[in-house]
């Protein structure tokens, strides 16, 4: 049993595949506490279209995807911004609106150069066991400014999150804690692009998180068994993935919903 944990991590490429999982078990359930308690997965899952935007232009201009996507996620933070001062929108249609200007921009560029279509699918699906140690580097580097963010920040998002009437009459700058959040779902979606790719960072934003908000109340113990449960996902999807043959972004993804189901069972059970 023990061997079919073990046997896959003999290689290079295994081990840096296993170090990337580790990142983004951390980084994404850590963030998604805060989706989760403040009720925008959909800006999470708008997030993760948006982006596609500047990775499109990062390959047509030749400059670093990274840098493309992140940008493309503040751009995509300050839209959402900048609609939500229409007080006859509601937040969802403001992110909404901003999903599809940057999904289509997205689109539109990719149809302008044939290669970029294939070359996208990696970060569309995600190709974990390709990380290099650079990608390595890049991802720890994004992981610790924000989880450094989130430590600064932890009493005012928490404060903002429970009573926002409260938290802007003592002085707290909720406006600029929003955008601050919009940047950490952008860094989190950044890092997923060579994990579970685009479309499945969603899963390790959103499900880990919601899954302790069943077990748990209290956010620090929330965030632990969050972590631990992206960590668990993120490891066991790996290795199964390896076993399997099968794509390692949708198999990760598939054992945060397993967990979650697993979640939802016992806390019926309980209230039975």
């Amino acid at each position: 049993m023990i061997d079919w944990f073990t046997d896959p991590y003999r290689t290079q490429f295994m081990q840096h595949a296993a170090i990337t999982a580790l990142l983004i078990g951390v980084l994404a359930p850590t963030i998604g506490v805060w989706v989760v308690l403040r009720r925008l997965a959909y800006l999470g899952d708008a997030m993760s279209h948006g982006i596609l935007a500047g990775v499109a232009g990062a390959y047509l201009t030749g400059i670093s995807i990274t840098v493309g996507a992140l940008a493309a996620g503040v751009t995509m933070g300050l839209l959402v911004a900048l609609f939500d001062r229409q007080r006859r929108l509601g937040h969802d249609s403001a992110i909404g609106v901003a999903e599809t200007l940057m999904f289509a921009t997205g689109l539109i560029l990719i149809s302008r150069n044939d290669r970029i279509g294939v070359d996208l699918t990696h970060f569309l699906l995600g190709q974990i066991v390709t990380t290099t140690r650079s990608d390595i580097i890049v991802n720890s580097g994004l992981t610790a400014v924000a989880l450094c963010i989130v430590a600064f920040t932890f009493s005012d998002l928490r404060n903002v999150t429970f009573d926002a009437g409260h938290a802007r009459q003592v002085g707290i700058p909720v406006g600029p804690l929003r955008l601050v959040l919009i940047v950490l779902i952008s860094i989190t979606v950044v890092v997923s692009l060579g994990t579970v790719g685009l479309l499945m960072s969603v899963a390790m934003l959103i499900t880990p998180a919601a899954t302790a908000r069943l077990l748990t109340q209290r956010i620090e113990t929330m965030t632990a068994v969050a972590i631990a449960i992206g960590v668990l996902s993120a490891l066991v999807g790996l290795t199964a993935s390896y076993h399997l043959a099968t794509p390692p972004g949708p198999t990760i993804a598939l054992v945060t919903v397993a967990c979650f189901a697993v979640a939802t069972v016992t806390t019926l059970r309980r209230r039975t």
